[in-house]
């Protein structure tokens, strides 16, 4: 009816009976902006004071954690008003864990949708490499992997490698760092076509020593 309007969003009311899990991540899916919470839903604890079951408490984690607003609504029914609400509701919010590397990382980006990249068509913008470099677990599993691979070579063999697409050499630190520790020889290949990462990796090289241990390429894959 609104044609997918993006200045229409949802909000939720919290209800004392919640939905399976799966019915509540389907609605953290919508573009939710609020969630009311009405006093109502409140349990009294030995003193006297309102608290929320276990299940609603998760919920509310949860809608925070995706920067949906509380809303309290409905008469307190506290003879101190709406503070003693407030004060639990900010207390659990408290007892959030800080969040990890790998969260911190994916934060701006949650419920966005992100345009695809055309590194083959364009040359990528040194925020964006940043951004890619940022990943926390991506590099680390790269680097395993040339690990596992190196580890089927001889030992007295040089083995070339080749990094297509290398950016500004995130890829090519991990493979050599791989190759050090498993006390492999390599010879590298750096290819890039874009003029702006080559730079960066030029002085990446100049900076590491890597002698003719890399070979840094300017070039097109493609071609």
């Amino acid at each position: 009816l609104t044609g997918l309007s993006p200045n229409i969003h949802v909000a939720l009311f919290i209800g004392a009976d919640l939905p399976e899990e799966s019915i509540i991540q389907r609605w953290i899916a919508e573009p939710v902006r609020a969630a009311f919470i009405p006093t109502s839903i409140f349990k009294t604890n030995r003193m006297g004071y309102p608290v929320l079951s276990w299940r609603h408490q998760s919920l509310v984690l949860l809608l925070h954690k995706h920067k949906i607003q509380l809303v309290l609504t409905d008469r307190p029914r506290h003879e101190e008003g709406v503070r003693p609400y407030q004060m639990y509701l900010r207390h659990l919010l408290n007892k959030l864990p800080p969040l990890t590397q790998m969260e911190s990382f994916e934060e701006s980006y949650r419920d966005y949708l992100q345009s695809p990249l055309q590194p083959l068509m364009d040359n990528l913008e040194s925020q964006t490499y940043e951004t890619f470099e940022k990943d926390p677990i991506k590099y680390g599993r790269y680097e395993e992997a040339v690990e596992v691979a190196l580890l089927d070579t001889p030992t007295e063999k040089t083995t070339v490698l080749m990094v297509v697409g290398a950016g500004r050499g995130p890829l090519v630190k991990a493979s050599l760092r791989a190759a050090k520790k498993v006390g492999r020889k390599v010879r590298m290949y750096a290819v890039e076509k874009n003029p702006n990462a080559v730079v960066t990796l030029r002085d990446l090289h100049r900076r590491e020593n890597w002698g003719d241990m890399v070979t840094i390429v300017h070039t097109d894959m493609r071609v």
